[in-house]
């Protein structure tokens, strides 16, 4: 992707020279620069994503008879609108991919449109009707596991399991967001290596929120048997490349973990955990997750006795919280 991202302006030069032949190679480069192959050591920002696919979204429509390349890139455009958390618009531009007319959308393609609109239902609050869309698109993705190569760029099957997890957990359907969670784990501990870096944030993701799930269903024992595991994914060139999304990540794992360790009456395993959350949580990126971080601190120290602490671990999280 960083070549075809760097190599941008020849396609951009030869869509001006000659729009009906160099149209659609800029906008293939640009969907490609939108949702990379492989993604290992650097992600793009939100922005320039959206930039990207509003950009695709240009091109394609001003080309006669590319109604299924314009399809692509609206599909896109909701995805890189959902990254910015604009959810109204992410509906907006899934639903422009869905009614575009003559428009042949492929199985995957219409799988991750519906991925969108759950994604964006569930950000504005619209949670039963998401869970609908989840559970659609992930029966899509089942029903057509191996995509062409062009629908390749389309999501994946443990990136839908991972939202419909997602979805029911916020319906309150916590043993079937459970389940879900438990299936993605399963399929993505058989990935191959290529196939895995294409789901890079999907597993560290899954598992973390795996474990919360385990822990909010009192599955103590459980949500510390996959800890070990969470915890490696959530560390490694990941972790780094996105720190926005990857450090509070940790954090709420550690402090889930850290609550378990408590309630399976295991309070120095929980401080060794807390205390890493709060340390983890002081870095940048990490603020968001601070006030989780010291509320479970300050617990451990009440459970191991020790009240000055834990006074002044309190002092600190009303400080924080201006109270």
């Amino acid at each position: 992707m960083g070549l075809v991202r760097i190599l941008l302006p020849v396609p951009r030069a030869a869509a001006r020279l000659s729009p009906e032949k160099g149209g659609p190679l800029l906008g293939a480069a640009l969907l490609h620069c939108v949702m990379p192959s492989w993604v290992l050591l650097w992600i793009p920002s939100a922005a320039r994503r959206l930039a990207w696919a509003e950009e695709a979204v240009a091109v394609y429509g001003s080309l006669p008879g590319r109604t299924d390349g314009l399809s692509r890139a609206q599909a896109l455009r909701a995805y890189a609108l959902l990254l910015d958390h604009r959810a109204e618009e992410a509906f907006a531009a899934a639903d422009a991919a869905l009614a575009l007319p003559d428009a042949r959308l492929s199985p995957p393609l219409t799988a991750f449109v519906i991925h969108q609109r759950a994604g964006a239902l569930v950000e504005a609050g619209r949670v039963e009707e998401a869970v609908e869309a989840a559970r659609e698109s992930v029966e899509l993705y089942r029903a057509h596991p191996a995509p062409g190569r062009r629908e390749r760029l389309f999501g994946t099957l443990p990136g839908a399991l991972r939202l419909y997890g997602l979805v029911l957990a916020a319906a309150g359907r916590r043993q079937e967001s459970v389940a879900v969670y438990e299936e993605c784990a399963a399929l993505l501990a058989t990935l191959s290596f290529r196939q895995s870096v294409r789901v890079g944030l999907v597993r560290p993701r899954v598992l973390a929120e795996l474990v919360g799930g385990l822990r909010a269903s009192g599955r103590y024992e459980d949500a510390l048997g996959v800890g070990p595991e969470a915890r490696e994914a959530a560390r490694g060139a990941i972790s780094w490349s996105v720190p926005a999304i990857m450090l509070p990540l940790r954090v709420r794992l550690l402090v889930d973990l850290a609550r378990c360790h408590s309630a399976v009456g295991d309070p120095a395993e929980a401080h060794a955990c807390a205390v890493e959350a709060v340390a983890e949580a002081r870095k940048p990126h990490g603020a968001s997750a601070l006030p989780a971080a010291l509320d479970c601190l300050a617990d451990v120290f009440a459970q191991l006795g020790q009240t000055e602490k834990e006074s002044n671990t309190r002092r600190e999280l009303a400080a924080l919280r201006g109270t």
